[in-house]
């Protein structure tokens, strides 16, 4: 596994197909979480606010992002699901030819911050 200092050169080094929706991605995650700290965690790009949030990684047809399974409730990745995203326990997948469902990924990641404030994870 290649090791990456920052964000910039994790972007950089994917396939020039990744590039455009990983740059998407970090700029909707920014935008959602504009206080959270951006760095590099088990070589992809993550973000945290006292807590690790979100991250994100770079596949063959695909971005991914990884909330946790404690953040995606069953109701919301089926929401996801009918929208035409694949999705895991604790994870959903954008293929390059998708739109980042900015609403949803805000709904979700506005829930944990306030699960993390109130005590719980």
């Amino acid at each position: 596994m290649k090791k990456f200092n920052n964000v910039d050169a994790y972007i950089s080094a994917a396939t020039p197909e990744a590039q455009g929706k990983l740059n998407e991605v970090r700029q909707c995650l920014r935008s959602i979480l504009p206080q959270a700290e951006e760095k590099i965690w088990y070589g992809v790009p993550f973000y945290h606010q006292g807590s690790e949030l979100v991250g994100f990684a770079a596949y063959a047809h695909h971005v991914s992002l990884g909330l946790g399974a404690s953040a995606f409730p069953k109701d919301q990745r089926q929401k996801l699901k009918k929208m035409g995203y694949r999705t895991g326990q604790g994870t959903f997948q954008i293929r390059f030819d998708q739109e980042v469902p900015e609403l949803q990924l805000r709904q979700l990641l506005e829930a944990k911050l306030k699960s993390m404030k109130s005590g719980k994870r």
